[in-house]
């Protein structure tokens, strides 16, 4: 069992190798200096520990949406309520940290939490729909998405704006809110560290727990669930709310620990980042840390190449499409000769070969 997870990682990490390289060597080879292209892409953002830095930077709220993401699909809620939730958790917590006199040690968690109450009622709207009138959360999640988009507008222009900014944007956020930094020279913030924590916890609340156990059952056998008598619409309504809280803490922990303003004029697209994390990560919680970092570190390479070269920023967007496409691809993955070939295991034998062995055994 061991050498066919090893195997399946095997195939994957090629898989990657071969997607990066079909989109990447023809552009480099359309260049003057191919190698330079490569060489930047490859090894240009671990040379500067401010790139480093974007890497981890970029791959914290990726952790956190794929980890909302996770805990929905687990339950078999397909909802795309992540980047409204997002947006709108730090539209909230930037607000109460504005709007509300609290003393300097409680506004960066009073301001996440409000955040997270708030933002993840684009989430739980669709759940409930979902739970009590069987209304896909697939198409609520997303037309809520937008109207989540234009209420932040709404209220950023009416009640927060500044009027001296020149654009329209918040008042500053108090520096007694924001996060603190953690390496010098680098923006990595303490977000990071509650990122890798909330994996952690998202894995013990899905394996170890009772709660995550009955989730797992609904989402892979509904039919079998209901046989066990299990509460599916509280089920399913759990698993869209803690989603959604995560996902809107999210984007308060961004606001507090990168933004100086709320400044965000359309949605910011984590949430969809945090869907393709969830699904090369396969759900898993812990997984979810080295797909953000490689999503992350491909998105600095490609900014790298597109600042130095003459290379299209959409070659990333390629790249990342085509990763998806191949690594969710069930007929590869999951193919049983190609992972036996991988783990270095004999071909299984057919039924007629089974039956001339033993016959030569008992001869």
């Amino acid at each position: 069992m061991i050498r066919s997870a090893f195997a399946s990682f095997v195939i994957t990490a090629i898989l990657l190798v071969l997607v990066v390289g079909i989109v990447l060597v023809p552009i480099a080879m359309s260049l003057p200096d191919p190698l330079a292209v490569l060489d930047t892409f490859v090894f240009g953002p671990f040379r500067n520990p401010r790139h480093t830095g974007n890497i981890i930077e970029m791959a914290t709220p990726a952790m956190m949406c794929g980890l909302a993401v996770a805990v929905m699909f687990r339950a078999g809620m397909f909802n795309l309520g992540v980047e409204g939730a997002f947006f709108l958790g730090g539209l909230a917590t930037v607000a109460t940290v504005l709007l509300v006199p609290l003393p300097a040690f409680a506004m960066a968690p009073v301001g996440i939490l409000v955040g997270a109450v708030v933002g993840s009622s684009v989430c739980a709207v669709p759940g409930y729909l979902r739970a009590r009138y069987d209304a896909s959360e697939l198409v609520s999640s997303l037309m809520l998405n937008f109207a989540a988009l234009f209420i932040g507008l709404f209220v950023v222009n009416y009640f927060l704006r500044d009027p001296a900014a020149g654009a329209m944007v918040s008042f500053k956020i108090p520096a007694e809110a924001k996060l603190p930094k953690l390496i010098t020279g680098t923006r990595i913030h303490l977000g990071t560290l509650i990122a890798l924590a909330a994996c952690g916890l998202g894995a013990v609340y899905l394996f170890m727990t009772r709660a995550g156990f009955e989730a797992r059952i609904v989402g892979s056998n509904p039919s079998f669930a209901a046989h066990l008598g299990l509460p599916i619409r509280s089920i399913l309504l759990r698993s869209q709310v803690i989603g959604g809280l995560i996902a809107a803490g999210a984007g308060g922990i961004e606001m507090l620990g990168l933004y100086q303003r709320f400044s965000w004029q359309s949605l910011p697209g984590n949430g969809w980042t945090g869907v393709v994390v969830a699904i090369l990560a396969r759900d898993n919680p812990i997984l979810l840390i080295p797909a953000a970092l490689f999503l992350s570190y491909l998105q600095v390479g490609g900014d790298l190449i597109a600042r130095n070269f003459d290379v299209p920023s959409e070659a990333v967007g390629l790249i990342q499409a085509l990763v998806l496409i191949v690594v969710t691809a069930q007929a590869i993955m999951r193919n049983p000769r190609l992972i036996r070939l991988v783990a270095g295991k004999k071909p299984a034998a057919s039924p007629a070969q089974e039956t001339k062995a033993v016959e030569g055994s008992v001869a």
